[in-house]
């Protein structure tokens, strides 16, 4: 992720990646810490958090104890910030969001996973790595349809940024399926329109358990499984 997000043209990326993370943990600004399922995460030490504070302003914090929550979504939903942190958008990531960092922490009763502020307008994205149930499949579903546009007129979730897009992001093809079953029967059904079908996107980023991400796939829900199937 470090060699993606900070080399990513590189060719020597994941080496120049290890040798500045040695000397980070070297220098004990940052630690390893065992994941659940194996393998090791970075966060910072409290040097580390002191230094970012005291040299450059940055507000930070140890994560020693920090909840590493659930990996694998974590994972997922970092891999797709970084994708479109590379792409020139503006992101705030789960951390962010989860430690009330980010701008909008929340809204209509539903905490995002990932935000991303583009040109367009703000995606809110999702992040999926097992099968939902029909109630929690439902709230996502209720969430489009009530706050993407109908008319052109966009909602407004902080002060001049406006919901664009909802993006479903899955690890796994189940993980999503049974989210597109949804969506499309509400379209069958007439509970979304098409021009809201239209701002939904449904990405499958593939991450296995060493946490390492496959190549992505993009559909649009109308372009893609609506219209082709009319």
């Amino acid at each position: 992720m470090l060699a993606a997000l900070i080399w990513p043209v590189a060719s020597q990326s994941v080496a120049m990646a290890r040798r500045t993370v040695k000397n980070l943990v070297d220098e004990k600004l940052i630690l390893r810490r065992p994941l659940p399922a194996g393998g090791d995460c970075l966060v910072l030490s409290a040097a580390g958090a002191r230094f970012l504070s005291d040299e450059l302003g940055i507000a930070a914090h140890s994560g020693n104890s920090l909840s590493l929550g659930n990996p694998m979504h974590r994972a997922c939903a970092n891999w797709h910030a970084i994708s479109c942190i590379n792409s020139g958008h503006q992101v705030w990531t789960e951390h962010q969001i989860q430690t009330a960092t980010a701008p909008l922490v929340a809204y209509d009763g539903k905490i995002p996973d990932l935000l991303i502020e583009t040109e367009h307008g703000i995606i809110w994205v999702e992040v999926e790595n097992a099968w939902k149930n029909r109630h929690e499949r439902n709230k996502i579903f209720e969430f489009a349809t009530r706050h993407l546009t109908t008319n052109g007129e966009l909602k407004e979730l902080l002060p001049g940024s406006y919901l664009f897009r909802v993006a479903i992001v899955g690890t796994n093809p189940d993980s999503l399926r049974a989210m597109w079953y949804t969506f499309t029967d509400g379209f069958n059904q007439k509970k979304i329109c098409e021009r809201q079908a239209a701002d939904i996107e449904f990405v499958l980023l593939p991450v296995d358990k060493s946490l390492s991400v496959g190549s992505k796939m993009v559909g649009n829900l109308l372009y893609d499984g609506i219209i082709p199937y009319q």
